[in-house]
């Protein structure tokens, strides 16, 4: 008989669906917490990409393939199902997920409607399980201190915020992919490449978004979504925000940079070319950086040592490791499903916004994403 100590003690069995280019993130993070997680399948429609993916990593131990997630979940049983696959399918997925009985981590977005998001919360919610949302950037160093200085008014009463995704890619890109930037499965600029950094800076402002007003437009690329979108916000809290999300600018160089402006300091953050920064200051001129990087990492030293330390480069460790502290304590993970919806229905909003030319009330306002079909129509 098992006790209840073994079951909280033992592996989560873990199932990645999609095995492109970010699942090597999701099975890296997998390999780092060996100890709580345990690889205990693949699924992927060519499952040449699955063995590619094993190779890369360096497992040579037999990990099962599947072409289809319910021959994995019939077979394996896993306790955790991630989902890699395109926006539009992640849904269905989900579902599945759990109605097999699983928790379930989805990249980001979570889904494309808030219909489809309501479903998966309401299911999730009836069998116990969690949802967590790929939204990693809560997960870099620093973030969840800072955010809790924010809330706590460290650095005075928040005003508002801006953020920049300049994530440039080229037409070959797009074209690599025939759901890649189309208003059914993907969505443009805005849904794919910023909802990362919106989901941030609502951590960091402490709201919800509850209007919206927007503008979308194709620059440089052929494709039926936006490669170019800007948005101000309102948040519950009184709070307001800026956001620009582009894939039109050099592919060389991505940018997401990030700014909280408070009555008695400011925090600047974002990463560019690859390189992260931060950057946080009071009123008066004084750097607080340096305060924030030595607790941090005597904190994390503290709760795991260099391993704790070598895991720092891969977000999805963070997400993983919370989760499974979200699943063993029945509380919600720190990206959870919630917020997770609460980043869909802000972009649907915007792109309500783009469609009527008139503020938008979120999460009233937010269609789904399809809605969007034929708003670049040919002059």
């Amino acid at each position: 008989m098992t006790s209840k100590r073994d079951e909280h003690d033992r592996q989560l069995r873990c199932a990645i669906v999609g095995c492109g280019k970010v699942a090597a993130k999701h099975l890296k993070a997998i390999r780092h917490l060996d100890k709580t997680l345990r690889l205990a399948g693949l699924v992927d429609t060519r499952p040449e990409a699955a063995r590619s993916l094993l190779a890369q990593a360096g497992i040579r131990e037999p990990v099962p393939v599947f072409a289809a997630l319910d021959l994995l979940l019939e077979a394996e049983k896993p306790d955790l199902v991630a989902i890699t696959t395109p926006s539009g399918t992640h849904y269905r997925l989900a579902r599945q997920a759990l109605l097999a009985g699983a928790h379930v981590l989805v990249e980001k977005p979570l889904t494309l409607s808030l219909d489809e998001a309501d479903d998966l919360l309401a299911l999730a919610a009836e069998r116990r399980l969690q949802i967590a949302v790929g939204h990693i950037y809560r997960f870099f160093p620093l973030v969840q201190d800072l955010a809790a200085d924010l809330a706590a008014g460290k650095l005075g009463r928040v005003l508002y915020g801006s953020v920049a995704v300049r994530w440039g890619h080229d037409q070959a890109y797009y074209d690599a992919a025939s759901w890649r930037g189309t208003w059914e499965q993907d969505g443009g600029a805005l849904m794919n490449q910023s909802i990362h950094a919106l989901d941030l800076m609502m951590f960091l402002l402490g709201g919800k978004v509850v209007a919206a007003t927007g503008q979308i437009g194709q620059l440089a690329h052929r494709m039926e979504a936006e490669d170019f979108g800007l948005a101000t916000l309102k948040l519950d809290n009184g709070t307001y925000c800026l956001l620009e999300g582009t894939t039109a600018t050099d592919p060389k160089r991505p940018e997401a940079s990030f700014t909280v402006f408070a009555d008695n300091g400011e925090v600047r953050a974002g990463l560019y070319a690859g390189k992260p920064y931060v950057r946080v200051r009071d009123r008066a001129g004084h750097d607080l950086t340096g305060r924030y990087w030595r607790r941090f990492l005597w904190q994390t030293w503290r709760k795991g040592g260099l391993r704790a330390l070598a895991r720092l480069g891969n977000p999805h460790s963070g997400i993983y490791a919370d989760l499974a502290r979200a699943i063993r304590t029945s509380r919600p993970p720190l990206a959870d499903g919630k917020s997770g919806r609460d980043a869909v229905a802000t972009v649907l909003a915007i792109y309500s916004a783009a469609k009527s030319g008139q503020t938008a009330r979120c999460p009233q306002d937010a269609d789904p994403l399809e809605s969007m079909r034929g708003f670049f129509k040919e002059p």
